[in-house]
């Protein structure tokens, strides 16, 4: 069950990467972004959560892989946007 939520947690995050709009022009970051702005990192944290707590073996490793690594990448995108478009 919770390698099943892991991947759930993962494919939510990465959907927004991987489909920018959809069919019906919903913009899918703007939509996962307009719960919360850290709502990303907080699915990526259960996601890591999640994925440790599953399955043991290859399953557990390529979980935790994926939602670090797309954790990692919100994390720098949150930082840029919250530090790097500062006026000076």
């Amino acid at each position: 069950m919770c390698s099943i939520g892991s991947g759930f947690c993962f494919l939510l995050m990465i959907l927004p990467l991987a489909f920018p709009y959809s069919p019906g022009g919903v913009d899918w970051l703007d939509l996962l972004l307009s719960v919360n702005f850290y709502f990303p990192m907080m699915l990526g944290a259960a996601g890591i959560v999640l994925g440790w707590l599953g399955v043991k073996g290859n399953v557990r490793f390529y979980l935790v892989l994926l939602n670090s690594l797309i954790f990692a990448f919100y994390v720098l995108v949150a930082l840029v946007t919250v530090f790097g478009f500062q006026e000076p």
